[in-house]
């Protein structure tokens, strides 16, 4: 038997994203689907925020839940063997966006039926006559506003380096006594991030928050639900990447003064060689 112990770190990224799609699908079907009589755009900012600051109470070190910030903490913040443990945590974390979408679909499936009878999905070739689409209630999809897809492409990127560089200011040592509860720091932070910037794509900022209840919805919806939008599933799986890796990269070339960076360590040389390698 494998160690409870040993498994703990991949349990809490699959169920702190089980928990996260619960709760963040579940304020999004609520407020859709009750045509917003039992919601505003506000109570889901909240709810998505809440669902992410309750996942870090789950173990300790807190479970990223988050694709984009696993990786870009693995590239610009290396730790021995941390490399070994990105497969099962970022598996935990796609199968648990999955596995909440589908708990989400249960309660919700009667509603779902009533309120969008043909499944349609934003962007697809199945109009609605009532205009609802409820594919969007598991997975993001642009804007009408948008003239092209790399518009969408910016938003998701400028989010993901907000959320980035604001979740690693959080967490700075140097700031511990400016963050005395940092789990209450990181709720203001996604709450910012969704009030100011979510909208236009609906603020995945996260591939396993995407991906995961988008596999789940090809269930229902059909394979459309990758093809949409002029395969817009793309855009919120390497955007969040991308962005968390500027965030990071802003950070700690900037501001960080500890140990443990790439970007920082590789600064601190130059100035004392004069010149600027990354090992």
């Amino acid at each position: 038997m494998i160690p409870r112990r040993v498994l703990k770190p991949y349990l809490a990224e699959f169920l702190g994203t089980a928990l996260l799609i619960v709760i963040g699908d579940g304020v999004v079907a609520q407020c859709l689907l009750s045509d917003y009589q039992y919601g505003t755009w506000l109570s889901i900012n909240i709810a998505w925020a809440a669902a992410v600051c309750l996942s870090s109470f789950l173990s300790d070190p807190s479970p990223t839940i988050n694709p984009a910030v696993t990786i870009c903490l693995a590239l610009v913040r290396p730790s021995a063997g941390q490399w070994k443990t990105i497969p099962g945590k970022l598996l935990a974390q796609f199968l648990g966006g999955f596995v909440g979408a589908v708990l989400v679909y249960v309660n919700y499936r009667s509603a779902i039926n009533a309120w969008d009878p043909e499944y349609t999905i934003p962007g697809g070739s199945i109009l609605s006559p009532t205009g609802h689409h409820s594919a969007g209630i598991f997975s993001t999809y642009p804007a009408a506003v948008f003239a092209s897809n790399w518009e969408a492409v910016f938003s998701e990127v400028l989010g993901s380096a907000v959320l980035m560089f604001g979740c690693l200011s959080i967490s700075d040592p140097g700031n511990a006594h400016r963050f005395p509860s940092p789990h209450l720091s990181l709720f203001l932070l996604l709450l910012m991030i969704g009030a100011a910037l979510g909208w236009q794509t609906g603020y995945a900022l996260n591939p396993a928050r995407d991906f995961g209840p988008r596999l789940f919805s090809a269930i229902v919806y059909g394979s459309e639900v990758f093809t949409a939008a002029n395969y817009y599933f793309v855009v919120p799986i390497f955007g969040p990447i991308l962005g968390c890796v500027i965030g990071a990269l802003t950070y700690d070339g900037f501001l960080f003064e500890g140990e443990g960076s790439r970007i920082a360590d590789a600064l601190d040389k130059a100035e004392a060689h004069g010149s600027l390698r990354l090992d």
